[in-house]
């Protein structure tokens, strides 16, 4: 067979009620020249069994213990043959123009390290945009960065860039990790996005990003100690950074219902956000979850 363009890297743990539409999405792409591998990062369904019958000579299994998302994907890297390698979350979908648009632009950007496409949301049968739709198809660095991962995982990447730093393992920064990779490969490097949406995110309740508040808060905090060893930031970047890194806390302590606590990362943030930003979020904290509730309901009436 011969050498692929493209290596599709998806790790997966317990998904087997999504990866055969995702590994599907995958093998009806209008671009052939590629391969899949598929790391099951210790799971205890029968994902195996689901990904065998897919027979399909560009389909890789392999099967190893549970050490969180970064390894599996550096795992996978660790084994693909592609001239690029991209990341694909086990419960989300490709477009069948996918990597031909990718393929397409790489060659019109003359090959850059990192490149991307658009996604959208897939929310019980409804479409929405992600904070991708309004941007432009051009080049983002660290800047762009600071204020959070767009991107999430879907991130195609030059397998061979000396410069290239591979996901933290740590799985103490487990759900953050994509952030991570995205601030220490930009510090030297921009992605070029291009200007189509080409992938569905399936935002279902057991994604992951769902299941734990403080986890999340505890997670992000500690990213604050990991920056200062892995990425050279001035002191404005510096400011920008820890203002985004409060404010995510602050939101995910709201949703726990955590006013006090929301309100004290509110704080910490206030001075590195912008008002547009900084004020809706004080509102809906100091109203609270039952007002906002009853004011929505009020306006549905």
């Amino acid at each position: 067979m011969p050498t692929p363009f493209f290596s599709v890297i998806i790790p997966t743990y317990n998904r087997a009620g999504f990866i055969a539409d995702t590994l599907r999405s995958v093998l009806a792409q209008t671009f052939t020249a590629f391969e899949v591998i598929v790391v099951d990062d210790g799971s205890k369904d029968n994902t195996a069994d689901i990904v065998r019958q897919l027979p399909d000579p560009r389909l890789h299994y392999y099967a190893k213990e549970n050490g969180e998302r970064g390894l599996a994907r550096n795992y996978g890297v660790a084994r693909a043959q592609g001239e690029y390698v991209l990341f694909l979350d086990s419960d989300d979908l490709l477009h069948p123009t996918h990597l031909v648009t990718l393929h397409a632009a790489i060659q019109a950007q003359n090959q850059p390290n990192f490149i991307a496409t658009k996604f959208d949301f897939n929310r019980n049968g409804q479409r929405s945009s992600s904070d991708l739709a309004a941007l432009s198809a051009g080049r983002y660095g660290l800047d762009f960065f600071l204020n959070g991962n767009a991107l999430a995982c879907n991130i195609c990447v030059r397998r061979q860039n000396p410069g290239l730093k591979l996901f933290e393992e740590d799985r103490t920064f487990a759900a953050v990790e994509d952030w991570m990779f995205m601030l220490e490969n930009t510090q030297h490097d921009t992605v070029y996005l291009v200007d189509a949406v080409t992938l569905t995110m399936n935002d279902h309740d057991a994604r992951s990003m769902r299941a734990d508040n403080q986890g999340l808060i505890r997670r992000w905090l500690k990213l604050t100690d990991w920056v200062r060893t892995h990425v050279q930031l001035t002191p404005a970047q510096s400011q920008q950074l820890q203002g985004h890194i409060h404010y995510l806390c602050a939101i995910h302590a709201y949703a726990d219902n955590h006013r006090s606590q929301a309100l004290g990362f509110l704080r910490q943030a206030w001075p590195r956000l912008p008002l547009r930003k900084a004020l809706p979020l004080a509102g809906r904290i100091l109203a609270g979850p039952q007002l906002i509730g009853w004011l929505k309901g009020m306006r549905g009436q």
